[in-house]
């Protein structure tokens, strides 16, 4: 059996594990450097919809997986022995997890699936999924906290304070707002200043959801300067803050409950329209 097959077949449960398990672990398996690591292979194990180029659509499977209330896709640039050592790896990474091998597929998965395009509530094509909405009710909290307050003037700033140039590689086209930290459910990054880097278009959309870390592993000298730009600002990561984290988990699905509660209204007065309709004819 080719390696793409038995890792599409091993997908539902790795994401079954982050969502019973591990939150930060779907954070890591969206970081390029980990997913080499672990898997030897040159794109992250996962990307957000959102996050994948228009370039890069092709470099993933077209399934689309809802975790945490992201939907994602997952590489396809997998190769088989001895081209690679993602076999080994894959099996030696399902081991450390607990995880069972699966060589064949599952008749159902652990989590939610679709396939792309993806579909929203009642199959319609192009509807607005409920994750959307979740999803930036979490960034609307986030960007909320505290009573921090900052202008466009300060914004530039820490432009110049960053040389004019990307926190991430030094490139000065392009800039753009990025959050060091993620403003998500899962790393629990905010919008203050402190969190807020300039970053050229390539690194912002490569990071994505990183943490600037992982996502700049490898240079321990701007990882400094974020840090000490960080101190300047006074910002303080929340980074694993498992109260917290259960709030704005509760809040998460509140959206949702929220949304079946008046669909059911409405669609009870509107059935109860049309039931009179009937009647009267």
């Amino acid at each position: 059996m080719k390696i793409g097959q038995i890792v599409q077949n091993n997908i539902p449960a790795i994401f079954a594990y982050c969502e019973a398990h591990d939150l930060g672990e779907f954070a890591r398996l969206q970081n390029v450097t980990y997913s080499k690591v672990n898997f030897d292979i040159n794109y992250p194990f996962c990307t957000p919809v959102s996050k994948i180029s228009p370039d890069d659509h092709v470099r993933y499977w077209k399934r689309i997986y809802t975790v945490h209330g992201f939907a994602v896709r997952v590489t396809s640039q997998w190769f088989n022995p001895p081209t690679s050592q993602s076999l080994p790896r894959l099996r030696a990474y399902l081991a450390a997890h607990r995880i069972p091998f699966v060589e064949f597929p599952l008749e159902t998965d652990a989590i939610t699936t679709e396939q792309a395009p993806e579909r929203a509530p009642k199959g319609r094509y192009k509807g607005h999924a409920i994750g959307n909405a979740q999803n930036l009710f979490v960034r609307n909290i986030l960007s909320r906290l505290g009573q921090e307050t900052f202008n466009a003037a300060q914004w530039h700033d820490v432009i110049t304070e960053f040389g004019d140039c990307c926190a991430y590689c030094g490139s000065t086209e392009n800039l753009v707002i990025d959050h060091a930290i993620a403003i998500n459910k899962l790393t629990l990054g905010e919008h203050r200043l402190g969190n807020l880097v300039p970053a050229c278009h390539r690194c912002n959309s490569e990071k994505a959801d990183q943490d600037f870390r992982d996502f700049i592993a490898e240079d321990p000298a701007r990882i400094a300067a974020i840090e000490a730009h960080m101190a300047k600002h006074g910002y303080v990561p929340l980074g694993t803050d498992a109260e917290i984290s259960k709030i704005i988990a509760l809040g998460h699905q509140e959206v949702r409950d929220l949304a079946e509660r008046y669909v059911s209204i409405i669609d009870a007065v509107l059935e109860a329209r049309l039931s009179a309709s009937a009647d009267e004819a």
